[in-house]
């Protein structure tokens, strides 16, 4: 049964509580099991909370479905915390014209793991499993939910053993307050321990969030890409366009690491055109998708919104995704 979903991912843009930004994202995920196994990918826009409802119109417009994924602290004790705009955006029209097209809303929020980031917001420091069901309580309430649909550990850190958190993520899907469970920034070796620790619990990891692109090789170099296929654990791969470096953009730049690039930018340029006219951009994402991850790449406008939505549909072939695998190792060499 395949799904179609939009993401908005609210992200605080900076350390001051009043500044914050609302993150769009789209995808079309496949159900595997209890959770869901991307095909294509999602995208998310840095825009004022007044705008997020024309990007929201855009996707929707394509045909995409919607999804709430989001992170952030700063600002709570004011009221402009990430969860607390989202909660409030959930009110909003733009919602409300989804539900009348059937289109449900999923929302995903993060644990931050470092202990005492929760004291400098009012709240206490963070230790042992109970905190865990603690944030995620404190974000519902924000959030005005009973229940998420994908909470995750956003890394890994000392203070908290993966056994601890697991359990933790283990209590929270029986508790009814998730959907389904995931972790970002996690390793092979530690993500693997992440998903065998559910299994006791007959939970499965349903996605793990790391830096993946045609620059950045290592998710699929160290196995963890594999293993992810293995175990239908959805790779998120987050800085897919490397901050812009992969457009045509590049091409007016003079600094060193654009004119390194531009031999892989002028391949992907060239299958773009064979491809019935695609952009640079929307090669590098296909890219991914075809590699079995679930690339999310910023848009802050709503003609990027656009081009992101013409990743969907279509698909490099066999020889193309070749070509790019060539050309990236010879960049990295």
């Amino acid at each position: 049964m395949w799904k179609k979903i939009w993401e908005m991912h609210l992200m605080s843009l900076s350390r001051e509580a009043s500044i914050s930004s609302i993150q769009l994202r789209f995808g079309a995920m496949k159900h595997l099991g209890d959770f869901v196994h991307t095909e294509v990918p999602w995208i998310w826009s840095k825009a004022g909370q007044q705008s997020s409802g024309v990007e929201f119109r855009v996707v929707q417009s394509h045909g995409v479905g919607s999804s709430e994924f989001v992170y952030g602290y700063q600002g709570i004790p004011s009221g402009k915390s990430a969860e607390q705009m989202i909660g409030r955006f959930l009110l909003r029209q733009a919602i409300q014209e989804a539900s009348k097209a059937s289109l449900s809303p999923k929302i995903a929020t993060k644990f931050f793991t470092i202990p005492w980031t929760n004291f400098l917001v009012g709240g206490g420091f963070r230790l042992g499993r109970k905190s865990l069901l603690d944030a995620l309580t404190a974000s519902l309430k924000r959030l005005g939910k009973s229940k998420i649909d994908l909470y995750q550990i956003h890394f890994p850190f000392p203070t908290f053993s993966n056994s601890a958190l697991m359990e933790s993520l283990k209590e929270a899907v029986e508790l009814g307050l998730t959907s389904a469970v995931g972790v970002s920034n996690y390793s092979k070796v530690q993500m693997e321990e992440a998903a065998d620790l559910l299994a006791q619990y007959r939970v499965p990891l349903a996605s793990n969030q790391v830096k993946y692109s045609l620059l950045s090789r290592k998710a699929e170099e160290e196995g963890l890409l594999k293993v992810c296929k293995e175990r239908s654990i959805t790779l998120i791969a987050y800085s897919p366009l490397e901050s812009g470096l992969l457009s045509a953009k590049t091409f007016q730049r003079k600094d060193r690491r654009a004119l390194q690039v531009q031999p892989l930018l002028r391949t992907l340029e060239k299958i773009g055109q064979e491809s019935g006219g695609k952009s640079i951009t929307q090669v590098a994402l296909n890219y991914l998708v075809c590699k079995g991850a679930l690339p999310i790449p910023g848009c802050k406008t709503t003609n990027q919104a656009k081009e992101h939505c013409g990743v969907l549909d279509w698909r490099l072939e066999a020889d193309q995704v070749a070509a790019l695998d060539q050309e990236a190792k010879l960049l990295k060499a």
